[in-house]
């Protein structure tokens, strides 16, 4: 059963809109009501030009400078801006004592993919060129910026460039088919529909084969990745592309965790600060990362 607190975001969310400019608007609506703690610092980064041009490092005092966490937000690769998830950031920040690097790539229709994952990708190795060791950065990222974790990783495998340390998709949206067994409306999950969904993919796929494995990790080489941790929630609609893509990820033989929270919605732990069940996740996120960190 779901906390008080968490029924009360899912009875706060109207329906989701179809339309690009209803859908940007309903995000900005939802985020923008999350209250942001005093103790959260953010400051805007240009990374030289890579990516949207809105990214931000967000921080708590006590977290190292030399152990980051890189964020891809999620919104279907349609919707979405880095300063939407600071409370999640900073908290998460808090906990790990870690500093992020909230990443804002170039979003759908107006860049299609494989936009988004060669930003993603640039944005990750200008972190690396401007010092950071590869084993003290983390990717992490909800729904779309989950699946960008997980396609990062694969990018920078097949390249030859240094992995991160680990990473923790929330809710990844791993199949673009959209052919799970819980793409259904009867979830009752305010933040994601089978419908909305399917439109965000034919934006951002503008024709390509939703079987790429840059756009689904399902059909991807997931060999050889670093540690994993995945967090999911069983009421959301894309909650069987998280099942499915554990099952391959360990039968690829890589290292990997996952947490399933009964009546959790999509992404939840980005409800930093609202909901128990967001608490609890951030907490064992916390502690995988730093598991994880060298140094």
């Amino acid at each position: 059963m779901a906390s008080k607190e968490m029924q009360a975001v899912i009875d706060s969310i109207t329906d989701f809109p179809l339309d690009v400019e209803g859908q940007r608007n309903h995000y900005e609506k939802v985020w923008s009501q999350v209250p942001v703690a005093a103790d959260i610092k953010s400051t805007p980064v240009s990374l030289d030009g890579i990516g949207a041009g809105d990214s931000e490092w967000v921080w708590t005092d006590g977290a190292r400078n030399d152990a980051i966490f890189m964020y891809f937000h999620g919104g279907g690769y349609v919707c979405g801006q880095p300063w939407m998830w600071r409370q999640f950031n900073g908290s998460l920040s808090r906990a790990s004592q870690m500093r992020c690097l909230a990443f804002g790539y170039r979003l759908a229709p107006e860049y299609p993919f494989p936009t988004a994952i060669e930003d993603s990708v640039a944005g990750y190795l200008w972190l690396v060129k401007s010092g950071i060791s590869s084993k003290r950065i983390v990717l992490v990222g909800d729904s779309a910026g989950g699946a960008l974790v997980l396609a990062v990783m694969m990018a920078l495998r097949d390249r030859g460039e240094p992995l991160p340390a680990a990473g923790l998709p929330m809710s990844p949206w791993t199949d673009l088919e959209l052919k799970g067994e819980t793409m259904t409306p009867d979830t009752g999950d305010p933040l994601t529909t089978e419908e909305s969904a399917r439109s965000m993919a034919v934006r951002f796929l503008n024709g390509q084969d939703p079987r790429s494995p840059w756009a689904s990790a399902l059909y991807g080489n997931l060999q050889g990745l670093p540690p994993l941790h995945i967090e999911a929630g069983e009421r959301d609609v894309l909650y069987s592309d998280s099942t499915r893509i554990v099952s391959l990820l360990r039968e690829a033989g890589n290292r990997i965790s996952f947490n399933s929270t009964p009546s959790a919605i999509h992404s939840f732990p980005a409800l930093a600060g609202s909901t128990p069940e967001a608490a609890e996740a951030i907490a064992r996120m916390a502690t995988f990362m730093r598991q994880h960190i060298a140094g």
